[in-house]
């Protein structure tokens, strides 16, 4: 498993590669919210979605902002060991991305600009 250095060290990488080390808290909260995407080198686990999608996240960047996610990631549970969640299959993964982007963004990201997305995460 890897050490919290490591995965500080993974995130560091990713911030690097997509550019939040830019100026301007807006441009920072934006740009953490985007580290929840498609799945690339940078991402320590993976949302599978219901719909074949799959979602790269940040698993420090959940632990810090969501009890949930802490709790799930914790030692010798199955998604610590495989780095692979299933999410909720009544969801979209358009809303699983919303939601996991608000994650990584601390809460601070704009919301999604469809309403049926808005109108699924306040189901």
């Amino acid at each position: 498993c890897p050490t919290q250095d490591d995965a500080e060290g993974a995130l560091g990488t990713m911030q690097l590669e997509i550019g939040v080390l830019r100026t301007g808290s807006d441009k920072c909260v934006e740009s953490l919210a985007l580290l929840a995407g498609p799945v690339a080198a940078g991402h320590d686990v993976e949302f599978h979605c219901e719909d074949g999608e799959k979602i790269g996240c940040s698993r420090l960047l959940l632990s810090h902002a969501s009890p949930y996610y802490k709790a799930l990631f914790s030692k010798g549970t199955v998604e610590s060991v495989s780095g692979i969640v299933k999410p909720d299959k009544d969801f979209s993964s358009a809303a699983h991305l919303a939601l996991l982007g608000q994650l990584h963004a601390m809460g601070q990201a704009p919301l999604p600009a469809s309403l049926d997305v808005r109108l699924e995460l306040l189901c």
